[in-house]
């Protein structure tokens, strides 16, 4: 029972670490009394660029920024299964980013396909292991969506270890020690 409360404890703890520093690209979230006068502004400009997007990719069904941003963009109206589909188009025409990595991990692992997400994860780890945000995504996805709370506090250490100063160092920091405190 107490490994399940400490699970739940790190989940509270990444859920606000991802609020204020987020596994993914995106920006800082607003205040939640910003988010509720926002949320119906904030969906017709998603909308809108999911459209705009979609259409620019008609012209040129090839062009991975316009995939990538489209993936981003599913990404934020929440709708997992478009954004990872998108995602892994980027990554056939042209691997490599670690952030593409980070974004289709995380994606997957919302989707509730954890392993899946780590072995992506693992993938962009491969490609720049000096990744940091990467590091801390895979710690979250391990944690959450697996269970692997030795495999998280490791991914934890070395994101924290790349730049203990940064805020994605500060949230692995955070993160350790509500799993060092057994």
């Amino acid at each position: 029972m107490q490994k399940k409360s400490m699970i739940t404890g790190v989940v509270i703890l990444g859920l606000a670490a991802i609020l204020a520093t987020g596994c993914s690209k995106k920006e800082e979230q607003p205040q939640p009394s910003q988010q509720a006068q926002q949320a119906p502004v904030q969906g017709a400009q998603n909308a809108t660029l999911i459209a705009d997007l979609e259409t620019r990719l008609k012209e040129d069904p090839k062009n991975t920024e316009v995939l990538w941003r489209l993936g981003d963009a599913y990404f934020d109206a929440k709708q997992f299964n478009e954004s990872v589909k998108h995602y892994k188009k980027v990554l056939e025409i042209k691997p490599g980013e670690a952030d593409l990595y980070n974004d289709l991990g995380l994606s997957l692992h919302y989707l509730g396909n954890s392993a899946e997400a780590v072995k992506y994860l693992d993938e962009g780890i491969n490609k720049n292991p000096y990744h940091q945000r990467i590091w801390l995504t895979k710690g979250f996805v391990l944690a959450y969506g697996m269970g692997d709370l030795e495999g998280a506090k490791a991914a934890w250490e070395k994101a924290n270890a790349l730049n203990p100063e940064s805020q994605i160092g500060k949230a692995a920091s955070e993160y350790l020690a509500l799993v060092n405190k057994k």
